[in-house]
């Protein structure tokens, strides 16, 4: 995700810059045409280009809406993420009764607090259709990592494997019935926020809806130089290219942000959110530095995480 205050245009350029390079090429030889050798037929100053632009104006925007709705959605989705992870880690650590005669009991409520670790890096991860498991053998061990190959779904594995530690838990006295139910709906709220993120990531914006813009402006583009070549003569390729620049620019950012988990420099920034997680959770653990097991470059780069932002690039994934 770009997280500076203004958009580089070189970030557009490489999508933008053979299209542009076509028009521009066109829009010189219409102006040659008409002003060199005075071929006034090539112009077609009756076409009403305002309303048409007008009309593509209306058409981009109720698909950049539609692409923003999905992308605000898909952060919202990583927000309650956040808060609901913050808020299983605080019930496992003080909802599971301690006791001095049985030391298993604390390491399983942390046991508990890096599965939703786990859960969210998983997540991440099964979105971008990449794999989980260099995580899952850091965070939960080798015998836990292989136990869970067996899945498909590997961030829904992760929250029944919590599920299974906290009915052992309820089982050995830990935790009661009324506070098993409070935890167990939280589970269920990790559950639906994985299922709309796949939504999201599984239902693509119709085609139709996604096709015919680029197809409208490229259309307009390539009639615009005819339709203003009679009052701007050679100085058609500056306006027109710059006229076209805006509606291809409008399409690819609209086309990109329709997509929040393509791992793209518009995408919802779940690297940065699922590190946020971590800190949070092993920080309400009460773990040092040293405990988590951390280099100094680690941890400085974790403490950075909201400013994660490369000088060059200005990314946050």
């Amino acid at each position: 995700m770009i997280v500076r205050d203004r958009l580089p245009l070189k970030r557009i350029w490489p999508q933008a810059w053979r299209r542009l390079l076509m028009l521009l090429v066109f829009d010189c030889t219409v102006a040659v045409i008409y002003s060199v050798f005075h071929h006034t037929w090539i112009s077609l100053n009756g076409l009403p280009i305002a309303p048409l632009a007008s009309a593509l104006t209306i058409f981009l925007a109720f698909r950049t809406n539609a692409a923003y709705g999905r992308w605000w959605e898909a952060r919202q989705l990583w927000g309650n993420l956040v808060n609901t992870s913050r808020s299983l880690a605080r019930q496992y650590l003080t909802m599971l009764d301690e006791s001095l005669e049985d030391p298993r009991r604390v390491p399983l409520r942390n046991t508990l607090v890096l599965h939703q670790i786990t859960f969210a890096h998983a997540l991440r991860c099964h979105l971008r259709k990449q794999s989980s498991f260099p995580e899952i053998e850091t965070l939960l061990g080798n015998d836990a990592a292989d136990e869970l190959r067996r899945f498909k779904n590997v961030p829904a594995a992760v929250v029944l494997r919590a599920g299974k530690l906290l009915k052992q838990a309820r089982e050995e006295g830990m935790i009661d019935s009324y506070k098993w139910i409070s935890i167990d709906e939280n589970l269920s709220v990790l559950a639906n926020i994985q299922g709309a993120c796949e939504r999201i990531k599984n239902t693509p914006l119709p085609r139709q809806f996604d096709y015919l813009p680029g197809v409208l402006v490229d259309a307009f583009c390539w009639l615009l130089p005819l339709a203003i070549v009679e009052d701007l003569g050679l100085m058609t390729p500056l306006a027109s290219v710059l006229i076209s620049f805006t509606f291809i620019a409008a399409d690819l950012m609209s086309r990109e942000i329709s997509n929040p988990f393509d791992n793209t420099i518009h995408d919802t920034p779940m690297t940065a959110l699922s590190r946020t997680i971590e800190m949070n959770l092993r920080e309400q653990m009460e773990e040092t530095d040293k405990e988590r097991g951390w280099s100094g470059a680690l941890i400085q780069r974790r403490r950075q995480v909201v400013h994660d932002v490369s000088p060059v690039d200005g990314f946050v994934f």
